[in-house]
């Protein structure tokens, strides 16, 4: 537990100072593109860009961190590491050609700019899930913030020099990628390994046969996050999936908490999947997520209430009604990612798939039930009933290997405060608002005292060998 405790504050201490630069790109966005379409079609375009990529490289870079525990020696590990690079290049190579077929049938909007997101993107998965899985979890933080830093200045250089619009998100994007790939792989230095002495066949296909269907469920994960973007673009028009989009920005504050937690865990849980007392460490790290991202969430709903106005540009305001159902969704996809972990850590992928293409059809159905009288919050909800059903599957397609527990007593006193918090988000003021999230604070220290008994204890173990 001492272990995950540590990696979730370096991903966490890391995170903060990207999303502030997220933040800070998206800001810059809505304020300078005042059409919603061009936000939109920048957050179209870059889902389909992760959606088409995961695909085609059958996300080679999750082969790398699963396989690369299973070797104890350097020279183990970096065989991993070459033959997933050796996956990764012969499947980009397919897609230039693929991309270059269908550019010159259908004259793709920003061509070249989305080419040069697609390659960032796979070298940027590739060196960083390297980075991760050799334990340099430090060089990966910093590399991201490299990574949004380089993000925002050439946001800028590209809207307010260039005048450009919803390419210069895209190019802006492209270069995050390949600067943090680039500062990764300068301390790395994998690449030297990238030859035939390191590249092994067979190994190759052992990863093949673990990353295809998990290439699938992430596709269809990454569908089930854009679908709703999608359906209102052609059904309620491209500017209301502008508003949408950013709406749904704001939910990096809580994957501020999320990723930090989940990409611990996800190391985590593939150390120990061979531990005989994994599952009573799973359901010790369940207990905690579950607390721990609920009243987050719970937190942040206030906080957005402050900063919403800093952070979106006036021509987005209706997007600050849909903020409460859309963290509570945001909540529900954390459970799925993390109950995801589990399943890799066992390899019950092809599970992960099927719970994915079921959370595609109740996204589909619910978004065109709901559509006619709940408007742009149909697509919140069809996200809260995608991600719940994906979450009550994983936890029933665990067992009867992995039973997880939660003591539901919890929620008796989290359910009403979170209504309250909602009433207050939806009407009163700012200073309100900051009052009451002290209040929250309270509340989530209380909910995970002891999470923070037992940080006291790994620190003051940590002082006394030192």
């Amino acid at each position: 537990m001492g272990r995950l405790l540590k990696n979730i504050s370096i991903y966490f201490a890391g995170n903060v100072v990207n999303r502030i630069m997220g933040f800070l790109v998206m800001s810059i966005a809505t304020y300078v593109l005042t059409d919603q379409s061009d936000f939109g079609y920048f957050s179209m375009a870059s889902n389909m860009i992760n959606i088409i990529m995961t695909l085609v490289c059958v996300q080679a870079w999750m082969a790398i961190i699963r396989f690369v525990f299973d070797y104890e020696t350097p020279k183990g590990k970096m065989h991993v590491v070459a033959t997933g690079y050796f996956i990764e290049l012969l499947t980009f190579i397919v897609y230039s050609v693929g991309f270059l077929i269908f550019n010159m049938i259908f004259q793709v909007r920003d061509s070249i700019e989305l080419y040069f997101l697609s390659f960032g993107y796979v070298f940027n998965q590739g060196v960083q899930f390297a980075c991760r899985g050799l334990g340099k979890n430090k060089l990966y933080v910093a590399s991201g913030v490299v990574g949004s830093t380089a993000q925002l200045i050439s946001s800028i250089i590209f809207l307010f020099i260039f005048k450009m619009t919803s390419n210069a998100l895209i190019l802006a994007m492209s270069i995050s990628y390949i600067s943090q790939g680039l500062f990764i792989e300068f301390f790395l230095n994998s690449f030297k390994y990238f030859n035939h002495k390191y590249i092994n066949l067979k190994l190759a296909k052992k990863m093949l046969k673990y990353c295809i269907p998990t290439a699938f469920n992430y596709a269809a994960y990454w569908t089930n996050q854009s679908l709703n973007v999608v359906i209102i673009g052609f059904y309620i028009g491209q500017s209301s999936a502008g508003i949408f989009s950013a709406a749904s920005k704001m939910n990096s504050l809580i994957a501020l908490v999320m990723i930090a937690f989940n990409f611990a865990f996800q190391e985590y849980s593939f150390s120990i999947s061979k531990s005989n007392v994994r599952e009573r460490m799973y359901n010790k790290v369940f207990d905690a997520f579950v607390r721990f991202i609920s009243c987050g969430m719970m937190i942040l709903i206030p906080v957005t209430s402050i900063l919403f106005s800093f952070l979106i540009g006036p021509s987005y305001e209706s997007a600050r009604e849909l903020i409460p159902l859309l963290y509570i969704g945001s909540f529900f996809d954390s459970m799925q990612v993390f109950l995801g972990s589990i399943m890799q850590a066992e390899k019950k992928v092809n599970l992960m798939f099927i719970s994915q293409l079921i959370g595609c059809l109740v996204t589909f159905v619910v978004m065109f039930l709901t559509m006619s009288f709940l408007g742009l919050n149909c697509a919140s909800v069809s996200m809260i009933a995608c991600f719940l059903t994906v979450s009550l599957i994983r936890i029933y397609g665990l067992k009867p290997k992995i039973i997880l527990k939660f003591n539901m007593l919890y929620f008796l006193h989290y359910i009403p405060i979170f209504i309250l918090t909602v009433v207050i988000y939806t009407n009163c003021n700012e200073l309100t608002n900051l009052i009451y999230c002290f209040v929250l604070i309270a509340y989530f220290l209380f909910c995970i005292k002891h999470l923070i008994i037992d940080l006291k204890s790994c620190l003051s173990k940590k002082i006394n060998n030192d």
